[in-house]
């Protein structure tokens, strides 16, 4: 019996691994699942494919059917694919901010989930550009990779015009915005420091022209109560006194004036 019971388990173990393994390997492969498309014609083909083309140029059977057709379109396929952009330092700061979801919708337009464009297509996008662009470098392969979804779709048919618009906008758009909205924050603060320096000026004019104007009573007051200097000279010698004729000698004799005492 105990025989039989450990039998049993042992087959059951092995058809629930059986069973499962299947079930985990369909899992892994749509996992790798990437939906090529290019004009109304789209194929299949794995993440592995994809990376051995755009490091070696060889095209798996799938893509040969989709652009086998035209012979330079590989070419700027795999470029599109794998030409590294430059990224600023400040890019993570502008995907997490408000005006991010403008580069993910352009983003969006050559790799998306393959659902469609959704909310939580777009949040897969924004997860694979921000794990992506850490040594301050993408490109789009590197954006497909990091995908955080089962399966992806890949338009090639607007791949390049997104690449070149999503490279502009990065290398040179972005910066330069960048630098003008420092300008005009240091514009901004100028202007509203002015407002109070001249303010400031004003007050101080203000309290010196009362302190002037303060100092201009006190003057007046003060000469006010000073006593009105004297009509008569310094030198008293200079004093003209009178002069009276004697009648006995006929002479004239000038006579002494007691001055009055100054008050």
């Amino acid at each position: 019996m105990k025989k039989t019971l450990q039998s049993l388990l042992t087959w059951g173990f092995i058809s629930i691994t059986t069973v499962c393994t299947p079930l985990f390997a369909s899992r892994t492969q749509a996992a790798e699942s990437i939906f090529v498309r290019y004009k109304d014609t789209e194929v299949t083909v794995t993440r592995s494919e994809l990376n051995d083309f755009t490091n070696t140029g060889e095209l798996p059977t799938e893509l040969q059917k989709l652009l086998g057709t035209e012979e330079e379109l590989p070419d700027i396929v795999r470029t599109a694919l794998s030409e590294q952009i430059t990224v600023p330092t400040f890019l993570q700061d502008f995907i997490e901010g408000s005006n991010g979801e403008f580069l993910l919708f352009k983003l969006d337009q050559a790799i998306a989930s393959a659902s469609g464009r959704t909310e939580d297509g777009l949040e897969s996008l924004k997860t694979a550009v921000l794990n992506s662009i850490e040594d301050d470098q993408v490109s789009f392969m590197e954006i497909i990779d990091k995908y955080p979804q089962n399966t992806i779709r890949v338009n090639l048919t607007s791949l390049e015009g997104t690449y070149n618009q999503v490279k502009g906008f990065v290398e040179k758009t972005l910066p330069a915005l960048e630098v003008a909205k420092d300008v005009l924050s240091d514009f901004i603060c100028d202007c509203e420091t002015a407002p109070m320096a001249a303010s400031q000026s004003y007050q101080s004019q203000k309290v010196s022209d009362q302190c002037a104007e303060k100092n201009s009573k006190t003057t007046v007051s003060e000469n006010s109560h000073t006593p009105k200097s004297s009509n008569l000279p310094n030198d008293p010698s200079s004093l003209k006194l009178p002069t009276v004729i004697s009648e006995e000698s006929g002479s004239a004799t000038q006579l002494p004036v007691r001055l009055a005492p100054t008050q």
